[in-house]
């Protein structure tokens, strides 16, 4: 394989890594702010199951002291209706007797209706006292699973980022180097991307067909000077002689175990 486009392959290895390092810094803060809005929206459902269950109590309390009133002034009545002398009194403290009556039983209706209501409340409690337990103990192990993240990856980077910039200047010592480094800049900057393994005729990275003579240059020893680019997405191409060797190889395995590039050696 053409020197500058065997470390170019590192090279972008070393990219998609940072690439995937950044994505995984800049995914921990969200995934801390997720599980602080879910533990947020579990104390929201605590406390307001907790008020409706005061209101609850309040008003069943109410509810007591009102009936209570009222068998009060039941007996009243009853005591009046001793000492009444005409059928005209009589009438009228028997029909507030039976307002009264009606009041209370309208008032123990309320009340189990009530109690019911309670029942539900409780259970709400319950589920949001659990859902706040368990969106607690998430939140605590996604701020420690960020502040890992944040730690290892921040030195990988560091790391990553010391040998991809000496791997850099080490490709640019050249005019080709350079032109291919600039190449893999444009490309990578537009696609995401600046190489791409061919496998099987293809190019793995857009599926397009490789004509057969630039597969058969890509391919043969006598052009690893060059470097072909697809004629499809612009991206370099490159042929991995593993390939004919027995054993499965995964296109863009290379770059997936890419790590040291070997030296440059200049082209007779």
């Amino acid at each position: 394989m053409n020197a500058n486009l065997e470390h170019l392959v590192v090279l972008q290895a070393q990219d998609l890594e940072l690439k995937r390092l950044r994505g995984e810094l800049a995914e921990a803060p969200r995934r801390v702010a997720i599980a602080e809005a879910a533990r947020g929206k579990a104390e929201f459902s605590l406390a307001a199951a907790k008020q409706a269950l005061t209101k609850e109590e309040v008003l069943r309390r109410s509810q007591e002291s009102d009936v209570a009133d009222k068998r009060g002034k039941i007996a009243r009545l009853r005591k009046q209706m001793d000492s009444a002398t005409s059928a005209a009194q009589i009438n009228a403290l028997e029909h507030e007797i039976k307002f009264s009556e009606e009041s209370i039983s309208k008032l123990e209706d309320e009340e189990l209706t009530s109690m019911e209501r309670t029942e539900r409340f409780e259970a709400e409690k319950a589920a949001a006292t659990d859902a706040l337990e368990k969106t607690t103990a998430a939140l605590e192990a996604e701020r420690a699973r960020a502040a890992e993240v944040t730690q290892r990856n921040n030195a990988a980077i560091k790391g990553i980022e010391t040998g991809r910039a000496a791997l850099r200047a080490q490709i640019a010592a050249t005019d080709a180097g350079e032109r291919a480094l600039s190449t893999y800049d444009r490309v990578s900057k537009a696609k995401g991307t600046g190489l791409s393994e061919a496998v099987d005729h293809k190019c793995s990275a857009c599926q397009m067909m490789v004509r057969p003579q630039r597969w058969n240059d890509l391919t043969g020893r006598e052009h690893d000077h060059e470097i072909f680019t697809c004629e499809t997405c612009g991206r370099m191409l490159f042929w991995d002689p593993r390939r004919d060797a027995p054993g499965s190889w995964a296109a863009g395995e290379r770059l997936a175990t890419a790590t040291h590039p070997k030296p440059l050696e200049p082209h007779a």
